[in-house]
């Protein structure tokens, strides 16, 4: 049961420390959940997910052999690297133990949407504010030229990063609208979404829409067919309809539709930088080492400089500039093909052992991060793996469990968590 009831939730502070400041105060790169890492080593010595920490040795030890075999540039930035990666991992055990033990994620959720609806408001008021603008917001022209805009990015380093990070709150209520469990949709999906748009984080707006999208098609007989959904279907289709329509005509230059465009063009560049350039660059950077074993850990960077300098004709590019902000492309790059394709390997084993598809959220969540890997994030994005871990739990919010054949919900002693 959740504990609604509770003035004071214990499982509370972690959650606004990871979702609202985990960021605050620190470098850009480093995270709280990061440097916190000792603490949540001691949390974990009763508990048995601690004795996987030995799965990330059994990993990196061969790695890192292979890579002294294939040359590392700088031992010292290689180390750094392997520590902030050991901090990542204890972080994602300690994540598990936190699902397990926290009985209450629903008041989390809400609590969060308030709050973050709060700072966006916060947001919008320093905007008018040019001292202040930036602690919210970030500017960057992209692919519109002379266009000069802010995005939502809230007290993180980067908008795609908040994004992330939102992901599954804005997924959670998304679904319970659809469900019809929520009593005031239209606030909860105003609160959810007007923030994601402010961010004009495409990469992750485009993953959760098609996410979200495959769902329906792929269960249309129980979720679009049915008789008492089908005319919401057709309402909210309309009235997508009809928005789009009355943008493009009333508000056709709009920075959601001149962005679009330029996707579709191939002119967008840091839709391209994401994409199609991350996984050009994170092979020549291979190529310079191993396809196999990649340049290794905190040598990409070294690596990139001239090849960034020559493929973008820029000069002026230093360390911090450089980095491969794709996932799979960051991976190839560090730590090579073997380990992307034992990356997609586990994805896969672990999509069945953990039946996420029985489980309208946690396949929501599997299907967006699925395909966010191949625009976005990188090697170490906390945001990622909390979402990857979020779609393994089995036992994640268990009213979405899809109906059996006998047409009753597989576990119907949770209905009462339907409440919000």
């Amino acid at each position: 049961m959740d504990n609604t009831s509770l003035s004071f939730n214990k499982y509370l502070p972690f959650a606004l420390l990871y979702f609202c400041f985990n960021g605050v105060f620190l470098p850009l790169g480093v995270l709280w959940t990061q440097l916190l890492a000792p603490v949540f080593l001691i949390w974990l010595l009763p508990y048995p997910v601690l004795s996987k920490l030995k799965y990330f040795f059994a990993l990196t030890i061969p790695l890192f052999i292979a890579h002294v075999i294939v040359g590392i540039l700088d031992y010292t930035f290689y180390l750094k690297s392997w520590l902030l990666l050991l901090s990542t991992y204890i972080f994602c055990l300690a994540l598990w133990q936190y699902l397990e033990n926290c009985h209450s994620l629903r008041y989390i959720f809400k609590k969060i949407l308030i709050i973050n609806a709060w700072m966006t408001v916060a947001a919008l008021i320093f905007l008018r504010i040019p001292g202040l603008r930036r602690i919210f917001w970030y500017d960057n022209a992209m692919s519109l030229g002379h266009i000069t805009f802010y995005r939502l990015q809230m007290m993180t380093y980067e908008p795609s990063f908040y994004c992330t990070t939102f992901a599954p709150i804005v997924i959670y209520y998304l679904l319970k609208g659809a469900r019809k469990e929520l009593k005031y949709a239209w606030l909860y999906f105003a609160l959810a979404l007007v923030p994601l748009f402010l961010s004009l984080s495409f990469g992750v707006i485009l993953s959760i829409t098609f996410s979200l999208g495959a769902i329906v098609v792929w269960d249309s007989r129980n979720i679009i067919f049915k008789k008492q959904n089908l005319k919401y279907f057709i309402l909210g289709v309309t009235f997508i309809a009809l928005a789009l329509g009355s943008m493009a005509i009333f508000w056709p230059n709009n920075l959601v539709f001149q962005r679009m465009v330029n996707v579709l063009g191939g002119r967008d560049l840091s839709f391209n930088g994401r994409t199609f350039d991350s996984f050009i660059l994170s092979r020549d950077i291979a190529e310079k080492t191993s396809l196999w074993f990649g340049a290794g850990l905190g040598q990409t960077k070294i690596y990139s400089l001239p090849l960034f300098a020559q493929f973008y004709h820029y000069t002026k590019f230093t360390a911090k500039d450089v980095g491969i902000p794709n996932a799979i492309g960051d991976l190839f790059a560090t730590l090579g093909l073997l380990t992307v394709i034992l990356k997609l390997i586990l994805e896969v084993y672990f999509y069945f052992r953990t039946r996420v598809s029985s489980n309208y959220y946690r396949l929501a969540l599997f299907l967006f991060i699925f395909i966010y890997q191949f625009t976005g994030s990188f090697i170490m994005n906390i945001a990622e793996y909390v979402v990857w871990i979020m779609a393994f739990y089995p036992g994640l919010f268990p009213e979405f469990n899809k109906k059996q054949k006998s047409g009753r919900l597989e576990s119907a002693v949770y209905s009462q968590s339907y409440a919000v």
